[in-house]
């Protein structure tokens, strides 16, 4: 079994008849190689169709976030230059006239719905296609994917791989113990690196059984565990939080569940403890878009904020603020370089050299190593809040206070202050039933923190806001700080972390 999704299974031959089918059509409609192809779905099986159907016929792979507006979707397709689109019905008609560009794709497809006058069923793609028409010999260093990244600059960047790049990172995923002998468990969107780079891909070049599932469905992840006897995932802290309320509910056999890897973020010691009592323990993995994966945990060894090793191939330096290369225990930026190095980002030579030097490239996270123990995750480069000329790690502070039982999510940032230049605010939500004052929580971290660590304000919301991967995202607190000091000071309160699998509204989008 290659792919399954709910009741529904497809074999490797299956799958191969289908992709070839959908390739020779794509090629027979006129599309060229190298041509960009827009992916506007959910997690489906027509994701995994299209996508492997695009690089069979020498096609470039656009994954578009299902959860992105018209006008970020219309920036998209024009920086890529698209030549076509694959969407949804749902997803196609809320783009309106806030995505111009869509207007000027000679081709739509359209999934689950007739042909009309300006689109294309998707089904004619899967049809048997014209035998005289051949997919194509790719050589290794075509461009497979570009998968734009949320980024920090005013629009995001199109990290582009290569069929060679996305190979070597199936052989890195080997090391971490995805091989033909797994059933693997998408949870994440397939838009995303995790979903489709490391899991989906991954999973078919090894050889795995790929079950695909939408993100935040957290009980039909446990249903599909149990369906399928998965024993293989990879997901975001929030998911896994999401998946102890959900097993803590009803209970699911998840007996088969073997490797239970967490990445995005940092993963509290509370956490750990909750997940492993749940269902399994927790090995942390670190990687990004533009190479993944860098280092992650072995089985048994497992510790909080510790990212692990990197594997075969992979080489990672430490590097201080002046380009030397840091002694032991202390921190640096993380520079990495690997045969699944991304080719650079598309249309964008000035950031692509900014981030490549000398082969290496600069990840913007820091960490620290121990000896020859490994590496442990010290937060983002541009996150460091500097008060009184002291550097203080966001993500130091914000593990101490998941140290406590009451706290779910916790994000540091560092404010303004007129007397020590910053000042640190924590953002903090509560697991559910949970109460705790702000005066106590600072206590609790400030026994565990030099005092000008700990937060001098600790405001509370029902739910942290989250980027399109499920990330906490600090510099939306720093704009929603920005915006409560203006509006004086009033309480604010945000929706709390839901299990979606029994709604009728779209949970990824």
């Amino acid at each position: 079994m290659a792919i399954a999704f709910e009741e529904q299974s497809w074999t490797y031959s299956e799958f191969d008849q289908l992709t070839d089918n959908f390739a020779q059509n794509l090629i027979a409609a006129g599309t060229e190689p190298g041509d960009r192809v827009a992916l506007h779905l959910r997690n489906r099986p027509e994701f995994a169709f299209a996508f492997v159907g695009c690089l069979k016929a020498g096609c470039t792979a656009v994954p578009v976030n299902p959860r992105l507006k018209g006008p970020e979707i219309d920036f998209i397709l024009r920086h890529s230059g698209s030549a076509c689109y694959v969407g949804q019905p749902d997803l196609y008609e809320e783009l309106g006239s806030s995505c111009p560009a869509i207007a000027n794709l000679e081709v739509r497809y359209l999934t689950d719905a007739p042909a009309g006058e300006r689109t294309v069923a998707f089904d004619d793609l899967l049809r048997s296609g014209d035998r005289r028409v051949a997919t194509l010999e790719v050589e290794a260093d075509r461009i497979a994917a570009i998968l734009y990244t949320s980024g920090t600059t005013a629009h995001p960047k199109g990290v582009t791989h290569s069929h060679g790049s996305l190979a070597q990172m199936a052989n890195s995923m080997r090391d971490m113990k995805l091989d033909d002998r797994q059933v693997v468990l998408i949870m994440t969107s397939m838009a995303h690196m995790v979903g489709l780079g490391m899991m989906f891909l991954s999973g078919l070049l090894n050889g795995a059984t790929t079950v695909i599932a939408r993100p935040m469905e957290f009980t039909k992840h446990l249903e599909a565990y149990a369906r399928w006897r998965c024993t293989y995932t990879l997901g975001l802290p929030v998911m896994f939080e999401g998946l102890i309320q959900a097993q803590t509910a009803v209970t699911h056999d998840v007996s088969s569940g073997q490797f239970y890897f967490c990445g995005g973020d940092s993963v509290s010691p509370a956490l750990q403890e909750a997940f492993q009592a749940a269902l399994g323990p927790v090995c942390e993995a670190y990687g990004a878009t533009e190479i993944a994966p860098i280092a992650w945990n072995r089985s048994g060894h497992a510790r909080p904020g510790f990212i692990g090793l990197p594997g075969e191939g992979i080489e990672i330096r430490l590097v201080d603020l002046d380009g030397h290369d840091t002694g032991p225990g202390e921190v640096g930026e993380i520079r990495v370089r690997g045969p699944h190095l991304m080719k650079g980002y598309w249309r964008d030579p000035d950031a692509t050299a900014e981030a490549i030097r000398d082969g290496w490239f600069h990840t913007g996270d820091l960490a620290r190593r121990l000896g020859h123990d490994g590496y442990y995750f010290a937060g983002r480069k541009k996150e460091i809040i500097i008060r009184g000329g002291s550097n203080i790690s966001p993500h130091e502070v914000e593990a101490v206070l998941y140290e406590h039982s009451a706290v779910s999510e916790a994000g540091v940032i560092g404010c303004p202050d007129s007397v020590w230049g910053e000042a640190v605010v924590a953002y903090v939500a509560l697991r559910p039933g949970r109460s705790i004052a702000e005066s106590e929580l600072i206590s609790f971290a400030r026994e565990r923190l030099a005092d000008y660590k700990t937060p001098e304000r600790i405001l509370f919301l029902s739910q942290l806001p989250k980027g399109p991967s499920g990330k906490i995202q600090r510099r939306a607190l720093k704009e929603f700080q920005k915006e409560k000091s203006h509006n004086g000071n009033r309480s604010v309160s945000g929706p709390a972390l839901q299990d979606h699998s029994n709604s009728n509204q779209s949970t990824d989008r």
